[in-house]
């Protein structure tokens, strides 16, 4: 048995790699994987209006100019690869026929005896919402600092007034800091981003063992092979395979986004383009800075068995996933069949996935928690909340236990069922078929 299982096992494995369409599809793959990481770079590269200079004539009846400039300076930041033109004008009529068929910007600034000055923005073309809010509060802060000056305050008190309330973080327990706290916060947001790769190979987990199965069956060659090994040998060398190339094809995925990431630093480091907000934004995210912080905050003692926590989660669903997948498409004659049969593995996961998105939303919901331990949907929302905090390594470890019950069920009940529907051609009496095969010892 142990010979013939390793046979079908590397049959199928390789089968699936020597495939031209899996070199194909990796091509594409790496290719849209590195764009991606990319993809702001790319963008700058192909040009338009994005990086023509942003021009803003001021025509100003109220003497404040130089301070609405200074301000106005900042909206720079939100302009992409563009850079900001702030001009006086002195004539509207002239000031009008300049910005006709062009995307620049007229401020008219008029006294007002309320609210110290009115503004009427006017453009030839509109105006994107990021772009004109910036403007907006630009105006206001201009406003605001305007009249706490005329408003005759001691500059002291006034400087006190404008500047950011200082903060001190602080917690009951002496075990927690804020490095930690930020720590967390990073890395429920990078669990996020790995959650999706995740559910997308779980998709194609399961996709790949219902067409296999039911390609072998429509071809007649399932009665060949199940001559020879028994339905248990098949059906692990079937899931065993499958796991491998899953697991293969998500380190793929991580080199790939690891080239990405190589190309990025090296274009952000030697180019003097690109989107300058992005690029502030990359640097801050600096590995060597991230990890400066993760060992700061002394999280990385609890890392050690968090992470095989989450490793042992994520292994035990794509190995529930498969066997629901193994046993579903050995009921099925055909394909069209099995996507219906599927349909609420689908729905399982997408569920876990959304759970996630709105799982900021209602911090320490109850629901959520629950959730979180639910076998299929626990890969999607556990780890997450576990690394935000929201959930304790009590829950991960139910979630583990949930998951190791469940596959025992499908592996003790299931290899029944797939005994008896791997080589049923007929779809009457299916499921008194699969009741009768479950109930017998």
């Amino acid at each position: 048995m142990e010979n013939k299982f390793k046979f079908l096992t590397k049959h199928s494995l390789k089968k699936k790699i020597k495939n031209k369409w899996f070199l194909i599809a990796n091509i594409v793959v790496a290719i849209v994987a590195i764009a991606l990481v990319n993809i702001d770079s790319i963008v700058t590269m192909f040009g338009g209006d994005f990086n023509k200079p942003l021009k803003i004539n001021v025509l100003d009846n109220t003497g404040y100019y130089e301070n609405i400039k200074t301000n106005l300076k900042g909206v720079e930041g939100y302009l992409g690869t563009s850079k900001l033109k702030i001009a006086k004008a002195s004539d509207i009529k002239k000031s009008k026929k300049e910005i006709k068929d062009t995307k620049d910007i007229l401020l008219v600034i008029n006294p007002d005896d309320v609210n110290v000055f009115n503004v009427e923005f006017i453009t030839d073309s509109y105006v994107d919402t990021v772009k004109y809010q910036a403007i907006i509060a630009s105006l206001n802060s201009t406003k605001q600092s305007i009249a706490l000056d005329l408003s005759g305050i001691d500059k002291e008190k006034l400087n006190g007034i404008s500047a950011p309330i200082e903060i001190k973080r602080s917690f009951l327990s002496e075990e927690k800091t804020e490095d930690e706290e930020n720590t967390r916060t990073l890395l429920s947001v990078a669990s996020l981003i790995i959650a999706l790769p995740c559910f997308m190979l779980i998709m194609y987990l399961v996709q790949m063992i219902g067409a296999e199965i039911n390609e072998e069956k429509s071809t007649r060659g399932m009665e060949i092979i199940i001559g020879n090994v028994s339905p248990k040998t098949h059906f692990f060398s079937k899931i065993l395979s499958s796991n491998l190339f899953v697991l293969i094809q998500g380190g793929l995925l991580l080199i790939y986004s690891g080239v990405g990431l190589i190309i990025r630093k090296l274009t952000t480091t030697s180019s003097h383009q690109g989107m300058e907000a992005i690029k502030e934004a990359a640097d801050s995210l600096d590995l060597s800075g991230v990890l400066e912080m993760i060992e700061k905050s002394g999280i990385l003692n609890k890392l050690g068995y968090i992470i095989p926590l989450i490793i042992i989660l994520l292994l035990l669903s794509f190995l529930a996933y498969s066997l629901l997948a193994g046993i579903l498409a050995s009921m099925t004659t055909n394909m069209e069949n099995y996507q219906q049969l599927q349909t609420p593995l689908m729905v399982i996961s997408v569920a876990g996935f959304y759970l996630i998105l709105i799982s900021a939303m209602f911090p320490g919901a109850v629901f959520v928690k629950i959730a979180s331990v639910i076998p299929l949907m626990s890969i999607s929302l556990a780890p997450s909340l576990l690394l935000s905090g929201e959930i304790g390594v009590g829950l991960i470890i139910v979630a583990i236990l949930l998951l190791a019950l469940l596959n025992f069920i499908l592996i003790k009940f299931g290899l029944k069922i797939y005994k008896v529907g791997i080589l049923n051609y007929s779809e009457s009496d299916l499921w008194k078929k699969m009741f009768r095969a479950v109930k017998e010892k």
